[in-house]
C-alpha cells in the first residue's frame, strides 16, 4: 500500500492530523489508525486545500471514533511499565522473563533454559531508558520470526512477494509496494495469531491488486472469509501493545 507522496502534518484546534497525497485514491478519505492518528487522504488530482474543509465536515464522526478508541484502551488491563519483568508475545505464544542489570553498554542476552523457560537479561547504561535495548531485541526477534511466517502463508496461498522487511511503523500494521516489497510492523508480535495471519493475507493480496477494489476484497475473502471482522479488530488492536514497546 506504499507509493503515496509525502505526508503533511497539521492541526485544527485540539485535533492533530496528517494530510497524504495519494496517486491511487479516487476521492477524499478520512482514516483513523489503531494508534488514534487521523489522516486525510487527498487524490493527486484534487487540490490539497480541500483537506481541511473535508476534515471539519466529518469532525463529529472523528471525535466519536477517537472517543471510542480511548474507551477501549481504558477498559483494558494496564499495559505494563517501561521496565517489564515479563513479556508476552501473543502472536508467537512466547513468554519471556526479564531481568535487568547496570552495564557498560545497552544490550540484551536471550536464553532458553532446559525446562523451556525463556529468559532475557537486559543490560542498560541509563535506567530511565532500559526499554531501548528491549525494543532493539524485539525488532530483531520480529525479523527472525515474522518473515518466515509470512513466507509460509505466501506459499500456502500461492501469493509470492519480492522481499519482506520489518519496521517500526507508527500508523500501519503492514504495507506492500508495487514491486511486491512487503513491510511488517514489529508490533505484530503482540497481536493474536489470527490477526497476524490475516494481516499477511491482506498484504499478500496487494501483490495482485494494489488497491482496495472489489476484486481485491474478493481475493482476500478467498483466503480469509472473516476478513471484515479481522479488519474491525485491527482498528483497535493497538491495545495489545505494551507501553515499553512503543515508547520513544
Amino acid at each position: 500500500m506504499d507509493g503515496d507522496e509525502a505526508e503533511i502534518l497539521g492541526g485544527d484546534d485540539s485535533l492533530e492530523y496528517a494530510v497524504r497525497v495519494s496517486a491511487r485514491a479516487k476521492r477524499l478519505q478520512l482514516k483513523v489508525t489503531a494508534w488514534g492518528q487521523v489522516e486525510v487522504v487527498v487524490p493527486r488530482h484534487v487540490s490539497i486545500s480541500h483537506a481541511v474543509p473535508f476534515l471539519r465536515k466529518h469532525r463529529q464522526w472523528l471525535q466519536h471514533i477517537l472517543a471510542t478508541q480511548r474507551a477501549l484502551r481504558a477498559a483494558q488491563p494496564a499495559l505494563g511499565s517501561l521496565a517489564p519483568d515479563r513479556i508476552h508475545l501473543e502472536g508467537l505464544a512466547e513468554e519471556w522473563q526479564v531481568s535487568y542489570a547496570q552495564g557498560q553498554s545497552a544490550r540484551v542476552y536471550a536464553a532458553i533454559e532446559d525446562d523451556g523457560r525463556r529468559l532475557l537479561r537486559v543490560e542498560f547504561t541509563d535506567a530511565a531508558v532500559a526499554y531501548v535495548p528491549l525494543q532493539r531485541w524485539m525488532h530483531d526477534h520480529a525479523r527472525l520470526r515474522l518473515i518466515p511466517w509470512l513466507q509460509t502463508v505466501s506459499e500456502e496461498c500461492r501469493l509470492p512477494y519480492c522481499r519482506a522487511t520489518v519496521r517500526a511503523q507508527k500508523t500501519r500494521w503492514g504495507s506492500c509496494t508495487a514491486f511486491g516489497h512487503i513491510s511488517l510492523n514489529r508490533h505484530l508480535l503482540f497481536l493474536p495469531p489470527r490477526l497476524v495471519r490475516y494481516l499477511f493475507i491482506h498484504e499478500l493480496c496487494h501483490t495482485v491488486h494494489l488497491n482496495h477494489s472489489r476484486r481485491y476484497w474478493a481475493l482476500v475473502s478467498r483466503y480469509a472469509p472473516d476478513y471484515a471482522a479481522c479488519e474491525a479488530e485491527l482498528r483497535g488492536a493497538a491495545r495489545y501493545i505494551p507501553l515499553w514497546a512503543c515508547a520513544i
